[in-house]
């Protein structure tokens, strides 16, 4: 039972931080995507070649953000395991 709680206490934590470290990856994509477009105004396949940076700049923030997220959420999981134990023990 307390291997599921901590289990389930990793998941929800996961997925209710995700979305805020989405949200910073997207607007370094928004905007790396911007620079392309006023450094390359005239050149549309320089556009499209510095726009494809972006989105493989923007797949390695979103894999580093959900390895960070799930890490966090672990660490959380294992003190609220040990504070349960610690309050059931004493």
């Amino acid at each position: 039972m307390l291997r599921f709680i901590a289990s389930m206490t990793i998941v929800l934590s996961a997925t209710l931080l995700a979305p805020l470290a989405k949200a910073d990856c997207a607007d370094e994509q928004t905007w790396c995507e911007t620079k392309c477009e006023v450094k390359h105004m005239t050149d549309d396949a320089a556009v499209t070649g510095c726009k494809s940076k972006c989105v493989a700049a923007r797949a390695a923030c979103s894999t580093k953000a959900g390895a960070e997220t799930a890490w966090d959420a672990t660490k959380k999981a294992a003190q609220d395991t040990k504070s349960f134990f610690k309050g059931l023990t004493e």
